[in-house]
């Protein structure tokens, strides 16, 4: 029993704590959070006041991002399973193989517990709340904030985890058929659904600025920027996928090199021997190892197909759609 708590995510095992559908305890969470929140705009002065979106758009921005991460983060578990799955029938018939890929998103509490409060300290020090922490709303953000970069911290932790030990798995564990990579999908799915998550948060830091913010340098090549990393992301977190397949497809090649070599060979002292003999065989062999070779040259080194890049282009665009919107309409929430 321990060990299996020792394997649940941290973020996981404490909702769990609640007893509760997944979704009916982010709810209470969320409702919890804002209720909080209306009980720090009162006690620092006239609710109606404090109501004004200037004094509650600070706070709601990282509360807003917390129920986001409560809401994808089951999403995500699924393209982990479903990666998970995917990559069993690939396994070699080694004990330590089968056991890895259980292991790739297991997780150490200890290690998670470092993550969050890592992303804690980052948070305390971009912040320096001891600056501007002088009233009930303004501790409120001050702990949201807080709380924020705390599960950012155990969300990034996760991600980089669950790649760095899928690189392994592909490294030492995992024989990769090129004609059959449409079985890798799966771990472009999930790589697509961490660049998603990432966009996703981008949009609602987005919605949450003012116009004159929006209209500064800075704030343009920061979102750039914010968009370029989702993209890396993406590409990072398959990168070993994409190295695995390269591996394959010099394994054929080089086999079908040898063999066009033999052939070629055996067709030349064929053509030199005195005696007349048919080489319509080698002629035969020798087509098809080129064929073979196109065939492999033509297979593409990453596993995605058409609609992940479509999905990919349609997600980035998101971004720039709301903050366009942002412009033209003048809308400050």
């Amino acid at each position: 029993m321990a060990e299996e708590r020792q394997r649940v995510p941290l973020l996981e095992y404490l909702v769990a704590r609640m007893r509760l559908p997944w979704y009916v305890a982010s709810g209470i969470i969320a409702i919890i959070l804002l209720l909080l929140l209306l009980l720090a705009a009162y006690l620092d002065g006239p609710l109606a006041e404090r109501l004004d979106w200037g004094h509650l758009r600070g706070p709601l921005l990282p509360l807003t991002i917390v129920v986001y991460v409560l809401i994808i983060y089951p999403l995500m578990g699924r393209l982990r399973d479903r990666t998970l799955l995917s990559l069993m029938p690939l396994l070699d018939s080694s004990n330590s193989g089968r056991e890895l890929v259980v292991k790739v998103f297991s997780t150490r509490k200890r290690w998670e517990i470092v993550a969050v409060l890592t992303g804690i300290v980052l948070g305390i020090l971009l912040t320096l709340p001891w600056l501007w922490v002088n009233r009930p709303l303004a501790f409120y953000a001050a702990v949201i904030d807080i709380l924020m970069f705390g599960i950012l911290g155990l969300i990034v932790y996760e991600s980089m985890k669950g790649t760095l030990r899928l690189s392994r798995l592909f490294k030492r564990h995992i024989k990769v058929d090129i004609f059959t990579t449409s079985q890798l999908v799966p771990v472009a799915n999930w790589s697509l659904g961490i660049a998603i998550a990432f966009l996703g948060g981008i949009c609602i830091s987005i919605a949450f600025q003012t116009v004159d913010s929006l209209l500064q340098i800075p704030t343009m090549g920061f979102y750039a920027i914010l968009i370029l990393v989702a993209l890396i992301v993406f590409f990072f977190s398959m990168w070993s996928t994409h190295t695995a397949i390269v591996r394959a497809k010099k394994v054929e090649l080089t086999i079908i090199s040898n063999k066009l070599d033999h052939g070629f060979r055996e067709l030349r002292e064929k053509n030199t021997q005195t005696s007349t003999q048919n080489p319509d065989n080698v002629n035969s062999a020798i087509a098809a190892w080129a064929t073979y070779e196109q065939r492999v040259q033509q297979v593409s080194e990453w596993p995605y197909d058409a609609r992940i890049v479509r999905r990919l282009a349609a997600s980035v665009l998101v971004p720039g759609i709301v903050y366009l919107l942002k412009l033209l309409l003048g809308i400050n929430i």
